[in-house]
């Protein structure tokens, strides 16, 4: 996978258990922080916005 795409992905992933969380029924905050801090400390996470942040993939033109 991309790094980008795994950098979406998590964004999406985060954005399902915020939704979970804001429906109807019962919540448990510390549950859902929880999944989303899980998320976020993914290592494949961390190493994608690494690479990312230090221009990794970018598109450059050659002469």
């Amino acid at each position: 996978m991309r790094d980008i795409d795994i950098v979406i992905q998590a964004v999406e992933d985060a954005q399902a258990e915020v939704a979970s969380y804001i429906e109807a029924g019962p919540r448990h905050t510390q549950v859902t922080l929880e999944r989303i801090m899980g998320i976020l400390e993914r290592d494949d996470l961390i190493a994608a916005q690494e690479r990312l942040r230090k221009g990794y993939g970018r598109l450059r033109v050659i002469k």
